[in-house]
């Protein structure tokens, strides 16, 4: 069986290992930690794997390398069989299987961790990683199969990545309760200068345009790097804030109005749970968990 593959010396789970670290580092001497000897046997191992495939697997790029078309099939390849195997032996050991799940810093903090219990109560044996990450980093991720599970918009994923919809993440304005309840926005926005996300974005460039269609000015006073960051400056009752309205599980009760438009509905996202199939082929644990996941962070 498999003869083929050991007429030839060059070929070790070791070097298919020391393959993974280069490529996920980006280059021989970060993976190496900067160590003049494991930097030496990295690349004589890079160099070996090469002549025993007949291929260039990595090219120089300024101070790191970068993967060739062969070298990038060859490192989907050697991490999901290495993580099939480390699933095996921890297995074997009794030891919890792990699981990476990424999504955006608001998904994480306000869906993922606040059911993480339930989570562990239905998948006794696993530990989990959660990773801020960007809608595009998630996807490069799941495809190259260094991470198990994203939360991402719905046109977020292409092939090999399967999904199932979670929900849809809607957004809200939201303010300190008012003496006199009051839901005017022209008014609110009048007294209380607005807490958004920092910089350019889309998020922020299309908010702008949407009030100003209203004839609505923001008055951007607090600029934060995510809405977890902006929830907590609207706790300082001296802003008002568009957030998802998952952020309204850590406002307390009373003290925040959640305040819903028309206009808003253009920031409304499907969100969904992908995964790439090869990986729960290879990995029986994430073909398991994923009806688990699924279930458990609709919302």
């Amino acid at each position: 069986m498999f003869r083929e593959l050991f007429q030839q010396s060059g070929l070790s789970l070791d070097r298919l290992h020391t393959f993974c670290l280069v490529a996920q580092a980006g280059g021989v001497t970060r993976a190496a930690g900067g160590d003049p000897n494991t930097q030496s046997l990295f690349s004589r191992q890079i160099k070996e794997l090469e002549e025993y495939f007949g291929v260039e697997l990595v090219r120089r790029s300024g101070r790191g390398v970068v993967l060739t078309k062969a070298g990038e099939h060859l490192f989907i390849i050697a991490r999901e069989h290495l993580a099939a195997l480390a699933d095996f032996k921890a297995e074997c050991n009794q030891a919890p299987l792990k699981l990476t799940i990424a999504a955006g810093d608001s998904l994480v903090q306000w869906l993922l961790l606040p059911k993480l219990d339930r989570l562990k109560r239905r998948l006794p044996n696993v530990s989990f990683v959660f990773l801020n990450l960007k809608s595009a980093e998630i996807t490069k991720r799941l495809i190259e199969g260094s991470i198990d599970f994203g939360l991402v918009r719905d046109s977020g994923f292409s092939a090999p990545l399967k999904a199932i919809a979670l929900g849809t993440l809607r957004h809200a304005l939201f303010v300190a309760q008012s003496p006199d309840g009051s839901g005017d926005l022209k008014q609110i926005l009048s007294k209380f200068p607005v807490a958004t996300l920092e910089g350019d974005g889309v998020f922020r460039s299309e908010l702008t345009a949407a009030f100003k269609r209203r004839g609505l000015r923001l008055e951007i006073q607090v600029e934060c790097s995510s809405f977890p960051l902006v929830a907590r400056a609207l706790k300082t009752h001296t802003a008002v804030a568009v957030l998802p309205t998952l952020a309204n599980s850590e406002l307390e009760a009373g003290l925040f109005a959640m305040i819903s438009a028309r206009m808003l509905k253009r920031f409304d996202r499907k969100i969904v749970l992908a995964w790439n199939s090869r990986v729960s082929r290879i990995r029986s644990v994430v073909e398991k968990a994923k009806t688990v996941i699924a279930e458990e962070m609709r919302f």
